[in-house]
């Protein structure tokens, strides 16, 4: 094969860089391609991918967030320094092709790339596609979607579709055997993302709270809180005598998914996807902004009967208690996993390469 030059943008949310990382490392791993990835210059950013062993370069453009007139000259005057360091990418990494996952960062280089004359392909991790992404449809060669109802949202555009599903982070495995030791206990995984998620922080303690003494004794909460949240979202649960661990963000999330019984999530991209993946059961609550992508997300594992969509807007304690319940019930928790297994899931790192060569 030959040894391509591919170019990875991807940048503002961890949804977008760590699936672009996925495939970087496994060109890496193959020795098939040199890779330059490209970020935005948020600390966040260059958090992720630092030490990674993967070439990177950021660029100055920065997200619009709000309609004043101090931010929006702001993103004027970076989206244009950030158009000219694109060009310099471009002109000095010469690519065979670039790839965009998504985010502010990846829209200009991407599409510069392609006025260029470099083959472009976009991947949208989400089930809604995102704004950068619908922009780009038109100019690029491919469309790599994770979710087949992306395709609702691409009318226009079938031709250039490819289904790949979500590149996904080494070393999921899933253990059919039951989670605990003594199956009269569930374990609950409880995560907000890699920033975790405020709402739930605050209901879950409440929720556990009031259930029935017998069956809050059966339940052990393991809750990725966050680093502003963990302190008090440990005191929540050791008043109310709930087994429980704590954590401000971990890297062992292969380990903890093997651990448990069902999630309860936020329902990004790469989150749905593992969920789906490993057949793991989940209550999932949507982030209601940034364009409410997140419900089409959870939407797929509702219709798909592998799981409980909640909306944050009439999320209470008793309502997530009840949900809760429902899932602490073996036959059901069995049903769900089953009806997981059986949607399509490809195998996207090697999809997506296999497209670079075409």
């Amino acid at each position: 094969m030959k040894v391509l030059k591919v170019l990875i943008a991807a940048g503002g949310t961890g949804g977008h860089i760590l699936p672009a990382m996925v495939l970087a490392k496994e060109i890496k791993t193959r020795n098939i391609g040199q890779v330059l990835f490209v970020i935005s210059s948020r600390k966040q950013d260059r958090d992720i991918i630092f030490n990674k062993g993967i070439d990177f370069t950021a660029l100055s453009i920065i997200s619009l967030k709000s309609k004043g007139i101090f931010d929006i000259f702001n993103f004027i005057v970076r989206l244009f320094i950030g158009a000219v360091e694109s060009v310099y990418v471009l002109l000095r990494f010469r690519p065979d092709v670039a790839v965009g996952f998504g985010g502010y960062v990846s829209g200009p280089i991407v599409l510069l790339a392609s006025l260029f004359g470099i083959k472009t392909i976009i991947h949208e991790q989400n089930a809604y596609p995102g704004k950068a992404n619908r922009i780009l449809a038109r100019f690029v060669n491919k469309i790599a979607i994770s979710f087949p109802d992306a395709r609702l949202f691409l009318a226009g555009f079938e031709s250039k579709i490819i289904f790949s599903g979500n590149p996904l982070r080494e070393g999921l495995k899933r253990d059919d055997r039951p989670r605990s030791a003594d199956v009269g206990r569930f374990n609950a995984l409880v995560m907000g993302g890699s920033q975790g998620a405020h709402k739930l922080n605050v209901i879950m303690p409440q929720a556990a709270g009031i259930l029935q003494d017998s069956r809050r004794d059966m339940l052990h909460i393991t809750h990725i809180a966050g680093k502003n949240d963990m302190d008090e979202v440990k005191k929540a649960y050791d008043k109310i005598g709930v087994k429980n661990r704590v954590f401000s963000f971990t890297e062992y999330m292969a380990r903890l998914y093997n651990e448990c019984d069902f999630v309860i999530s936020r329902s990004g991209a790469m989150t749905v996807s593992e969920l789906l993946a490993l057949g793991i059961p989940a209550i999932l609550v949507p982030y209601p902004y940034a364009g409410g992508h997140q419900k089409f997300n959870a939407m797929v594992i509702k219709n798909a009967c592998s799981g409980i969509l909640l909306e944050e807007k009439n999320l209470t304690p008793r309502v997530m208690a009840e949900a809760m319940l429902k899932l602490m019930d073996r036959d059901t928790l069995s049903s769900m996993s089953e009806m997981a297994r059986r949607i399509e899931k490809p195998d996207a790192c090697k999809i997506l390469i296999e497209e670079l060569y075409k």
